[in-house]
Protein backbone atom coordinates (compact mmCIF):
# COMPACT_ATOMS: atom_id res chain seq x y z
CA UNK A 1 0.00 0.00 0.00
CA UNK A 2 1.20 3.41 -0.94
CA UNK A 3 -0.30 6.59 0.40
CA UNK A 4 0.56 10.21 -0.76
CA UNK A 5 -1.08 12.83 0.38
CA UNK A 6 0.67 15.34 -1.74
CA UNK A 7 -0.14 14.08 -5.26
CA UNK A 8 -3.72 12.80 -3.31
CA UNK A 9 -2.73 9.31 -4.23
CA UNK A 10 -3.61 5.89 -2.62
CA UNK A 11 -2.01 2.45 -4.28
CA UNK A 12 -3.86 -0.78 -2.85
CA UNK A 13 -2.36 -3.99 -3.00
CA UNK A 14 -5.04 -6.49 -4.01
CA UNK A 15 -2.97 -9.87 -2.78
CA UNK A 16 -1.45 -11.90 -5.75
CA UNK A 17 -1.60 -9.45 -8.19
CA UNK A 18 1.98 -8.19 -8.49
CA UNK A 19 1.63 -5.88 -5.37
CA UNK A 20 5.07 -5.98 -4.78
CA UNK A 21 5.89 -4.56 -8.46
CA UNK A 22 3.29 -2.24 -8.02
CA UNK A 23 4.95 -1.13 -4.38
CA UNK A 24 8.40 -0.67 -5.74
CA UNK A 25 7.31 1.69 -8.57
CA UNK A 26 5.15 3.85 -6.20
CA UNK A 27 7.54 3.62 -3.49
CA UNK A 28 8.86 7.14 -4.32
CA UNK A 29 5.63 8.43 -3.69
CA UNK A 30 5.06 7.12 -0.26
CA UNK A 31 4.27 9.86 2.67
CA UNK A 32 3.20 6.86 5.18
CA UNK A 33 4.26 4.58 6.94
CA UNK A 34 3.34 1.36 6.26
CA UNK A 35 4.13 -2.22 8.56
CA UNK A 36 3.00 -5.61 9.28
CA UNK A 37 -0.42 -5.77 10.53
CA UNK A 38 0.58 -7.35 13.78
CA UNK A 39 2.84 -3.69 14.54
CA UNK A 40 -0.28 -1.15 13.42
CA UNK A 41 -1.10 0.82 15.98
CA UNK A 42 -3.30 4.66 15.97
CA UNK A 43 -0.28 6.25 14.77
CA UNK A 44 0.72 3.95 12.76
CA UNK A 45 -2.59 2.12 10.96
CA UNK A 46 -1.42 1.14 7.72
CA UNK A 47 -0.27 -2.41 6.40
CA UNK A 48 0.42 -3.47 2.97
CA UNK A 49 -3.01 -5.18 2.21
CA UNK A 50 -5.29 -2.56 3.57
CA UNK A 51 -8.65 -2.98 1.85
CA UNK A 52 -10.12 -0.01 0.25
CA UNK A 53 -13.05 -0.54 2.63
CA UNK A 54 -11.10 -0.08 5.95
CA UNK A 55 -8.96 2.58 4.12
CA UNK A 56 -12.19 4.53 3.07
CA UNK A 57 -13.19 4.34 7.05
CA UNK A 58 -9.93 5.24 8.16
CA UNK A 59 -9.60 8.60 6.20
CA UNK A 60 -12.62 9.36 7.34
CA UNK A 61 -11.95 9.11 11.29
CA UNK A 62 -8.97 11.34 10.56
CA UNK A 63 -11.28 13.87 8.50
CA UNK A 64 -9.65 13.27 5.15
CA UNK A 65 -11.09 13.33 2.34
CA UNK A 66 -10.98 9.38 0.99
CA UNK A 67 -13.06 10.66 -2.48
CA UNK A 68 -10.67 13.61 -3.14
CA UNK A 69 -8.02 10.75 -3.83
CA UNK A 70 -7.13 8.87 -7.16
CA UNK A 71 -7.29 5.07 -5.67
CA UNK A 72 -5.38 2.65 -7.63
CA UNK A 73 -5.48 -1.10 -7.34
CA UNK A 74 -4.57 -4.16 -9.70
CA UNK A 75 -6.69 -7.18 -10.62
CA UNK A 76 -5.10 -10.55 -12.18
CA UNK A 77 -7.06 -13.39 -13.82
CA UNK A 78 -8.35 -15.14 -11.09
CA UNK A 79 -8.10 -18.79 -12.07
CA UNK A 80 -3.79 -18.26 -11.87
CA UNK A 81 -4.62 -15.91 -8.67
CA UNK A 82 -6.44 -18.73 -6.58
CA UNK A 83 -3.89 -21.22 -7.60
CA UNK A 84 -0.84 -18.97 -6.96
CA UNK A 85 -2.35 -18.03 -3.21
CA UNK A 86 -3.53 -21.99 -2.63
CA UNK A 87 0.51 -23.10 -3.24
CA UNK A 88 1.65 -20.25 -0.61
CA UNK A 89 -0.77 -20.96 1.83
CA UNK A 90 0.43 -24.32 1.41
CA UNK A 91 4.24 -23.37 1.99
CA UNK A 92 3.44 -21.46 4.87
CA UNK A 93 0.38 -22.89 6.92
CA UNK A 94 2.15 -24.44 9.93
CA UNK A 95 -1.02 -26.34 10.87
CA UNK A 96 -0.92 -28.11 7.18
CA UNK A 97 2.94 -28.92 7.71
CA UNK A 98 2.19 -30.51 11.28
CA UNK A 99 -0.98 -32.65 9.49
CA UNK A 100 1.87 -33.29 6.61
CA UNK A 101 4.25 -34.65 8.81
CA UNK A 102 2.06 -36.79 10.74
CA UNK A 103 1.00 -38.34 7.70
CA UNK A 104 -2.80 -36.91 7.60
CA UNK A 105 -4.32 -35.45 5.02
CA UNK A 106 -4.46 -31.04 3.92
CA UNK A 107 -6.91 -29.58 2.03
CA UNK A 108 -6.58 -30.36 -1.62
CA UNK A 109 -6.82 -27.47 -4.12
CA UNK A 110 -10.49 -28.80 -4.86
CA UNK A 111 -11.35 -28.52 -1.31
CA UNK A 112 -9.93 -25.46 0.03
CA UNK A 113 -11.48 -23.52 -3.07
CA UNK A 114 -14.78 -24.47 -2.43
CA UNK A 115 -14.64 -23.65 1.32
CA UNK A 116 -13.04 -20.50 1.08
CA UNK A 117 -15.32 -16.98 -0.28
CA UNK A 118 -14.95 -13.88 -2.82
CA UNK A 119 -15.76 -12.00 0.22
CA UNK A 120 -16.07 -11.79 4.15
CA UNK A 121 -13.36 -14.18 5.52
CA UNK A 122 -12.66 -14.95 2.17
CA UNK A 123 -9.79 -17.33 2.23
CA UNK A 124 -9.50 -17.84 5.84
CA UNK A 125 -6.32 -17.74 8.07
CA UNK A 126 -4.94 -16.22 11.33
CA UNK A 127 -6.09 -12.73 11.77
CA UNK A 128 -3.05 -11.11 10.66
CA UNK A 129 -2.94 -13.05 7.61
CA UNK A 130 -5.08 -10.44 5.57
CA UNK A 131 -3.57 -11.37 2.56
CA UNK A 132 -4.83 -14.83 3.10
CA UNK A 133 -8.14 -13.64 3.62
CA UNK A 134 -8.25 -10.97 1.03
CA UNK A 135 -6.80 -13.19 -1.78
CA UNK A 136 -10.09 -14.75 -2.64
CA UNK A 137 -11.44 -12.15 -2.60
CA UNK A 138 -13.44 -10.95 -6.23
CA UNK A 139 -12.26 -7.67 -7.69
CA UNK A 140 -15.99 -6.66 -7.27
CA UNK A 141 -16.08 -7.13 -3.23
CA UNK A 142 -12.25 -5.71 -3.10
CA UNK A 143 -13.60 -2.40 -5.04
CA UNK A 144 -16.61 -1.94 -4.00
CA UNK A 145 -18.34 -0.65 -0.70
CA UNK A 146 -21.05 -3.27 0.75
CA UNK A 147 -23.70 -0.59 -1.02
CA UNK A 148 -22.18 -1.07 -4.28
CA UNK A 149 -20.27 2.41 -4.20
CA UNK A 150 -16.78 1.96 -6.05
CA UNK A 151 -14.02 2.52 -3.79
CA UNK A 152 -11.23 2.81 -6.46
CA UNK A 153 -10.56 4.92 -9.35
CA UNK A 154 -8.04 3.25 -11.51
CA UNK A 155 -7.99 0.00 -11.99
CA UNK A 156 -5.13 -1.86 -13.50
CA UNK A 157 -4.82 -5.48 -14.87
CA UNK A 158 -1.53 -7.24 -14.17
CA UNK A 159 -1.34 -8.66 -17.20
CA UNK A 160 -1.60 -5.59 -19.13
CA UNK A 161 0.93 -3.53 -17.19
CA UNK A 162 3.47 -2.03 -19.63
CA UNK A 163 0.01 -0.74 -20.79
CA UNK A 164 -1.69 0.65 -17.89
CA UNK A 165 0.77 1.76 -15.95
CA UNK A 166 2.52 4.45 -18.16
CA UNK A 167 -0.78 6.95 -18.79
CA UNK A 168 -1.13 6.97 -14.73
CA UNK A 169 2.02 7.41 -14.16
CA UNK A 170 2.46 10.32 -16.51
CA UNK A 171 -0.88 11.91 -15.23
CA UNK A 172 1.52 11.75 -11.74
CA UNK A 173 4.32 13.32 -12.75
CA UNK A 174 6.43 10.20 -12.79
CA UNK A 175 8.72 8.60 -15.84
CA UNK A 176 7.58 5.45 -16.63
CA UNK A 177 10.70 2.93 -16.78
CA UNK A 178 11.55 1.33 -19.72
CA UNK A 179 10.68 -2.11 -18.55
CA UNK A 180 8.71 -2.62 -15.31
CA UNK A 181 10.03 -4.93 -12.35
CA UNK A 182 8.33 -8.42 -11.64
CA UNK A 183 8.93 -8.59 -8.07
CA UNK A 184 7.77 -12.13 -6.10
CA UNK A 185 6.87 -14.43 -9.27
CA UNK A 186 7.52 -18.14 -8.39
CA UNK A 187 7.35 -20.45 -11.46
CA UNK A 188 4.92 -23.23 -11.08
CA UNK A 189 2.99 -25.95 -12.92
CA UNK A 190 0.32 -24.73 -15.43
CA UNK A 191 -2.60 -23.14 -13.69
CA UNK A 192 -5.13 -24.76 -15.68
CA UNK A 193 -3.42 -28.17 -14.63
CA UNK A 194 -5.33 -27.75 -11.37
CA UNK A 195 -8.95 -27.30 -12.43
CA UNK A 196 -11.69 -29.99 -13.15
CA UNK A 197 -14.81 -28.88 -14.70
CA UNK A 198 -16.57 -28.43 -11.22
CA UNK A 199 -14.05 -25.62 -10.36
CA UNK A 200 -14.11 -23.99 -13.15
CA UNK A 201 -17.46 -23.04 -12.81
CA UNK A 202 -17.29 -22.02 -9.62
CA UNK A 203 -14.90 -19.81 -10.67
CA UNK A 204 -16.54 -18.30 -12.96
CA UNK A 205 -19.41 -17.81 -11.16
CA UNK A 206 -17.86 -16.33 -8.38
CA UNK A 207 -15.80 -13.95 -9.79
CA UNK A 208 -18.16 -13.59 -13.24
CA UNK A 209 -17.61 -9.50 -12.89
CA UNK A 210 -13.94 -9.03 -13.37
CA UNK A 211 -13.51 -11.98 -15.81
CA UNK A 212 -16.33 -9.95 -17.96
CA UNK A 213 -14.74 -6.43 -16.75
CA UNK A 214 -11.00 -7.53 -17.14
CA UNK A 215 -9.92 -10.57 -18.53
CA UNK A 216 -10.61 -12.67 -21.81
CA UNK A 217 -9.55 -16.10 -21.55
CA UNK A 218 -11.25 -18.23 -23.41
CA UNK A 219 -12.33 -22.02 -22.93
CA UNK A 220 -9.77 -23.58 -20.11
CA UNK A 221 -8.53 -26.85 -21.69
CA UNK A 222 -8.55 -29.19 -18.55
CA UNK A 223 -6.25 -31.53 -17.83
CA UNK A 224 -5.21 -33.83 -15.19
CA UNK A 225 -6.20 -32.54 -11.79
CA UNK A 226 -4.31 -32.04 -8.95
CA UNK A 227 -5.39 -33.01 -5.44
CA UNK A 228 -3.21 -30.92 -3.94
Amino acid sequence: MIVCHSRRLIVFSFPKTGSETLRAVFAPLAEEPVRPWRQTSRLYPFYPHMSPLEARMLFRRRGWDFDGYRRVTCVRNPYPRLVSLYRMIRQVDGLWHLRARLGLPVPGFRDWLRASRPDGRGGGGRRHQRWRRYGTWSAHAWCHAPDGAPLVTDILRLDHLDSDLPPLMSALGMEPPAVFPVLNRRPGPDWRLWYDADTTALVARRYAWELAKFHSIGPIPLGPVRAA
